[in-house]
């Protein structure tokens, strides 16, 4: 019974990150990297918090929570201009 309730509690909670999620990547350039990157750490300590209460329910929706806060810190880290190649050689014009 009490799994139930978690449960009750955990599905919200990640249907509301979830959309969190796609409206932060669906913005442009410096907003994208802001809401990215602040974003992505609420969601890792949301996660990490998630796995202290040690019931299935909990740990699950805290590893979800944990990978979309690793993409959106990836894609906060994004280089905006990628016109410049960091590894391009001199000789390879």
């Amino acid at each position: 019974m009490f799994h139930y309730i978690e449960f009750l509690i955990a599905l919200p909670l990640l249907v509301t990150c979830y959309q969190l999620y796609f409206f932060s990547v669906n913005s442009k350039g410096v907003e994208l990297q802001g809401r990215c990157q602040k974003l992505g750490i609420a969601f890792m300590t949301m996660g990490i918090v998630a796995l202290v209460f040690k019931t299935v329910v909990f740990v699950v929706s805290g590893f979800i929570l944990m990978m979309l806060g690793f993409r959106l810190l990836a894609k906060g880290l994004d280089r905006l201009e990628k016109n410049i190649f960091i590894d391009r050689h001199e000789g390879d014009k």
